[in-house]
């Protein structure tokens, strides 16, 4: 099944299942950098995810993407911001953190990742990146990244699960159903904009 065969008024539960979870579990591989995507919610749990990458010696940088500017319990910065102070707080070294501060959105969390990681270490010298982000939205994350990065890194997802779009448990509430429905016509709607291409899932 291609996704642009998916019709976004019949979701099911198991295109659900195949669009956003299917074959995406993290390899335990190494690579150059990790990078996190930014949310209100990153630092609770995208953030352990991968202070725990970085501890294991995995990677030795972590890049921080997130620009928009959140009314966080501490004060008011950006998504970056709020996650460089947790991965502080949980142990990294402030010298391995890489922050995009600019980025709105996922498609510009790629472009600046690509940017900062071109500025400190050249992107010739990246061959492989672990990719952290909410389970649920990491097919659409991982589609943009493969897309817009350059083909000789390879990108290797590394999800982190929240409260209510797990894959056991989105279908059990209201707010994890809808949640992940919209993110399937997210990603249908991202390819009928050629923001990536079509794929077969």
């Amino acid at each position: 099944m291609r996704i642009s065969v998916i019709d976004r008024d019949n979701i099911t539960d198991e295109i659900v299942d195949r669009v956003l979870y299917k074959d995406l579990a993290d390899s335990g591989e190494n690579a150059d950098c990790i990078i996190v995507l930014g949310s209100i919610k990153a630092s609770k749990y995208r953030i352990p995810v991968a202070v725990e990458a970085y501890r294991k010696g995995r990677s030795p940088k972590i890049l921080l993407s997130g620009g928009a500017i959140r009314d966080f319990s501490e004060e008011k910065m950006t998504e970056a911001e709020h996650m460089r102070m947790h991965a502080i707080d949980m142990g990294v070294s402030p010298d391995d953190i890489l922050i995009d501060n600019v980025s709105q959105n996922t498609v510009e969390n790629m472009l600046g990742s690509l940017l900062v990681m071109q500025r400190s270490f050249m992107l010739n010298n990246v061959g492989r990146v672990l990719l952290v982000t909410t389970s649920y939205h990491m097919r659409r994350s991982l589609a943009l990244a493969r897309y817009l990065f350059p083909k000789h890194i390879e990108i290797v997802p590394c999800p982190a699960d929240d409260t209510n779009t797990r894959r056991e448990n989105w279908m059990k509430s209201e707010e994890g159903r809808k949640r992940a429905v919209n993110e399937v016509i997210n990603i249908i709607n991202c390819v009928e904009n050629r923001l990536f291409p079509d794929f077969e899932i």
